[in-house]
């Protein structure tokens, strides 16, 4: 089979009614695996489905697109967000989830969006107010430091008592810090625009 018929063959089986359509949902994402190619990365994201039965399953296409270089995989994810959303808002808040929990991809993501002039910007940056507005940090301060363009950095109480000052300069420099306490996030301080 070549790529396009397997790429047909996940969207065909995208489901996951059945066992024949999970095994072939499989053999089709392991014999892309064999030849991975970022031209076909827009394609893939548009498998997600959120009707899909077998979500386990479908998590091998996120660890799939998760073996190609990060600048990739966030590219075809910001080109084919407005049609991935129609089909799989769950699995798009999924995606974008990770994204925000992961420093790298956060700041890539936020460096893409604020330099492309795409569509498709309006539509993360959408996404991402909804989580500052519906989720507790430090996911909505993650999110809003990709909106703003600042960083948010996850900061222990005990190492701000130890450097005040340095912690006051990033403050001033336009990052958000998200103190924890045991590990756990008690509070943003950002600063005052």
């Amino acid at each position: 089979m070549n790529v396009t018929q397997l790429i047909e063959t996940l969207n065909a089986n995208k489901f996951m009614r059945s066992d024949e359509e999970v095994m072939s949902f499989d053999f089709a994402l392991a014999e892309l695996a064999l030849h991975p190619n970022t031209e076909y990365l827009p394609a893939l994201y548009l498998v997600f489905d959120d009707r899909c039965e077998q979500h386990e399953v479908m998590y091998g296409l996120i660890h799939f697109l998760e073996s190609f270089e990060l600048k990739d995989q966030l590219q075809a994810f910001i080109d084919s967000i407005d049609r991935m959303i129609v089909n799989a808002k769950e699995w798009t808040m999924i995606l974008l989830y990770g994204i925000l929990n992961q420093d790298l991809a956060r700041s890539l993501y936020s460096q893409m969006l604020h330099s492309t002039h795409s569509q498709n910007r309006d539509l993360c940056t959408h996404l991402l107010r909804d989580i500052v507005a519906n989720e507790s940090p430090p996911l909505s301060s993650h999110a809003e430091s990709v909106i703003s363009g600042a960083t948010a950095i996850d900061i222990n109480i005990d190492e701000i008592q130890r450097d005040l000052s340095s912690f006051l300069k990033l403050i001033q420099d336009g990052n958000i810090l998200v103190l924890l306490q045991d590990d756990r996030p008690i509070a943003e301080i950002k600063p005052i625009k």
